[in-house]
């Protein structure tokens, strides 16, 4: 009866994408393809320019709005309006609790399948939400203003539910929804606490919801970190996973850590010929070397801190 069950669980994976992400996107399918996934794999709209899929894989398709029930559409509307400073693109990964998929995998573009996703899904069968990353780790800096304050009114243990928005597994409840909607609630009720965007969001609402959730790189699973910027190169990878044989689903490039110059950075490109490989690598040295990319790097911190003092005062 149990395996009935399961197998009438519809399962897929969904990424969101535009034409300016459309490489990494290609590559990240290109990744999970070729480790032995098969499920089927929908693109919700970014917003601006559409991506151009890579016509070599099978399963994929992109979607549109339309392709999601109303009700799905106001509860976008709704965050939209109730977290303005957040991207509104970002927060289209929320329309995932109400696509076709039963159980689903939600994914950034720059991130790089590692193993066959399909055998994450077992994990869910007790759990509500899996993911494998060390969010955790980080103190709540990236989630709040004032993590001290966020664990002083959850209670001890609150920030080390902390999980990135970026990659995990849901098996979807009808309760969901409203549960993320008293996410907000507790939001907006201490306005001064949370750095308003999605994965706050989600943090929140695990811990005020309860939700049964599982982090495998926690013990006793004891996985590997998922964050590129754990490793300087492939070598370190294969050393984790053959030596210290602990296994690892992804590689996550988040943070703005992936300069394209970086020996770790190969993999963002592996789905390309050597050819259009080795010119993505040229132009990225010759950024790099011209000062050109420091640059943009500060720029965008600047602009950053600007955005956030912003938040700050309304």
């Amino acid at each position: 009866m149990e395996e009935t069950q399961n197998q009438a669980r519809k399962r897929g994976i969904y990424l969101v994408a535009n034409r300016h992400s459309g490489a990494e996107c290609n590559n990240l399918i290109a990744s999970i393809r070729r480790c032995g996934c098969h499920l089927p794999i929908r693109v919700i709209p970014y917003g601006r320019s559409p991506m151009v899929l890579d016509p070599r894989w099978d399963g994929v398709r992109l979607l549109s709005l339309a392709d999601f029930p109303a009700q799905g559409l106001a509860f976008l509307a709704e965050l939209e309006g109730r977290i303005r400073q957040c991207n509104p693109g970002h927060l289209r990964r929320f329309l995932c609790w109400f696509g076709e998929f039963d159980e689903f995998l939600y994914s950034d573009n720059d991130v790089v399948a590692l193993m066959n996703w399909e055998e994450l899904f077992t994990y869910l069968e007790n759990y509500e939400v899996v993911h494998a990353d060390q969010e955790f780790t980080t103190g709540g800096k990236f989630n709040f203003e004032r993590p001290d304050r966020f664990e002083e009114l959850m209670g001890a243990g609150a920030l080390q539910a902390a999980m990135t928005a970026g990659h995990f597994l849901c098996r979807r409840s009808p309760r969901h929804p409203g549960d993320l909607l008293a996410g907000i609630a507790w939001m907006e009720a201490h306005p001064e606490v949370p750095i308003w965007h999605d994965q706050t969001l989600l943090h929140v609402t695990l811990v005020l919801a309860q939700w049964r959730v599982l982090n495998l790189c926690k013990q006793p699973h004891g996985w590997a970190s998922s964050w590129a910027g754990d490793y300087k190169n492939v070598l370190d990878l294969i050393r984790i996973i053959q030596v210290e044989r602990r296994p690892i689903s992804h590689l996550h490039y988040s943070g703005g850590i992936a300069t394209g110059t970086e020996p770790i950075d190969e993999l963002l490109s592996s789905s390309l010929p050597a050819k259009e490989r080795n010119r993505k690598l040229l132009r990225a040295l010759l950024w790099q070397v011209s000062g050109l990319r420091e640059i943009e790097r500060q720029f965008g911190r600047v602009k950053h801190k600007i955005k956030r003092l912003r938040n700050r005062s309304k």
